[in-house]
């Protein structure tokens, strides 16, 4: 009897460990196919690809200002009494322009402003890249979020499928244990103890149905199937740990100009500069060149002719409060100088962080790694024990639990490695 609850046992926890093989579905998704969904459909995303075509807008639209305003005008009126009106030696009384129509159009060509045009169009120019490096930080951070809900969905699937599977070896045993009492070769303890950690696992499996299905409503959501949870995923847990990727550590000074994060703060310094200019411009004289022509019907005559203008403005009390201003962009550019080089700093902390938590993830996979074979001898000396009658039941159940322990932790630590090299990679730029 003893050898068939052996067999039993030796089967079903081959079916448990062997749950990442077999095939696969098409209509599974890889977590590559996740990632690229999560970076074309999030909401997250598409706003910031608008984000960037608005800031391409606005680049266009600050290159006009290089260009002539044009404008064109027009008026005609009709008066109760004559605009102009004379008392000839009080004898006689005249009035002039009762009504009259006027119009022309106009050509202003900016020839000196500051700076203004020149600075406000490399000022558009950073404010496009910023919309770009925002873009991609937003893509980095769907990225590596979408694999971290993956890889978690995939580690309560593969614990589902151990705990299953435990489940049904418990319902086996449980019936081989009810003929053993009955025939009173054992106690009726021992089905209790059965009964009792087979309930264990029913209740387990309460709380990941409930997790499985929250993961799945994220990661749906996340990638942009919606939040009914009926997203399925594929993923390839290998039975061999991989490398340690030693390849991928690059000196942190070497990675930071990589960084998006980075050169966003660049982009802030070149920013804070060029408002600088622009606040001592909008102080300094603007000279602009006009051309018009003209047409008007006063006094019942119809004229046209053409004219060319020079306009010269010069804000004589400008300076009183443009003084001020400058010395307020001076204050940001400093602080802009200062962030760079501190959060500068706290990049580079940040990234030894990631290579660390990447190492300390390897080792942990390899830890666990070894603990399921280590399980299994353990597993196996204890049939072997129960057999001789030298261990209890009790035993055996432990042994058990530590080998489907064993498996889950090992799912889980591989997808914390492969969550904690994405994590590296976008540290540093890559």
């Amino acid at each position: 009897m003893k050898k068939r609850i052996y067999i039993v046992l030796a089967t079903l926890l081959g079916i448990a460990f062997g749950m990442n093989g077999g095939e696969r579905k098409d209509s599974l998704l890889t977590l590559e196919q996740c990632v690229s969904m999560a970076l074309e459909n999030n909401r997250k995303s598409i706003n910031s690809r608008n984000n960037v075509e608005a800031a391409v807008y606005l680049k266009r639209e600050a290159f006009t200002k290089y260009f002539p305003e044009i404008a064109a005008m027009g008026m005609a009126f009709w008066a109760n009494h004559d605009i102009l009106q004379y008392n000839l030696l009080d004898i006689v009384e005249l009035g002039l322009i009762k009504k009259g129509k006027v119009a022309g159009v106009q050509a202003l060509q900016p020839i000196f402003t500051g700076g203004l045009i020149v600075n406000g169009n490399k000022l558009a120019e950073v404010g496009e890249e910023v919309a770009r490096l925002r873009h991609q930080q937003t893509e980095n951070e769907l990225r590596l979020t979408t694999e971290t809900l993956f890889w978690k969905l995939n580690t309560l699937e593969s614990a589902m499928n151990v705990l299953n599977t435990a489940v049904a070896f418990l319902d086996t045993l449980e019936n081989e244990v009810k003929v053993m009492v009955d025939a009173g070769l054992i106690t009726r303890n021992d089905l209790l103890k059965v009964q009792l950690k087979r309930n264990n696992y029913l209740a387990e499996k309460v709380d990941l149905e409930n997790g499985i299905l929250l993961v799945k409503m994220l990661l749906g959501q996340y990638v942009g199937l919606g939040v009914t949870g009926n997203i399925q995923i594929s993923a390839e847990v290998p039975e061999v740990p991989p490398a340690c990727p030693y390849d991928l550590y690059t000196p942190t000074v070497n990675a930071l100009p990589l960084t998006a994060d980075y050169q966003l703060l660049q982009k802030n310094v070149e920013a804070k500069k060029l408002e600088k200019r622009m606040e001592i411009g909008s102080n300094l004289p603007s000279v602009a060149l006009g051309a018009g022509w003209y047409y008007h019907d006063l006094l019942e005559q119809n004229h046209n002719f053409g004219s060319i203008q020079l306009a010269v403005n010069v804000p004589l009390t400008g300076w009183w409060s443009g003084a001020y201003g400058i010395k307020r962009r001076n204050l940001e550019l400093t602080n802009a100088k200062n962030e760079l080089d501190d959060l500068g700093e706290q990049l580079q902390i940040e990234m030894q962080d990631k290579w660390n938590n990447l190492t300390a993830a390897h080792r942990k996979m390899q830890i666990e790694k070894d603990g399921i074979a280590q399980s299994e001898e353990n597993l196996y000396l204890n049939k072997m024990y129960y057999e001789a009658g030298m261990c209890t039941l009790s035993d055996l159940l432990e042994a058990e639990t530590s080998r489907k322990e064993s498996g889950d932790r090992y799912v889980a630590a591989y997808g914390n490695f492969c969550t904690a090299k994405s994590a590296y990679l976008i540290a540093t730029g890559r």
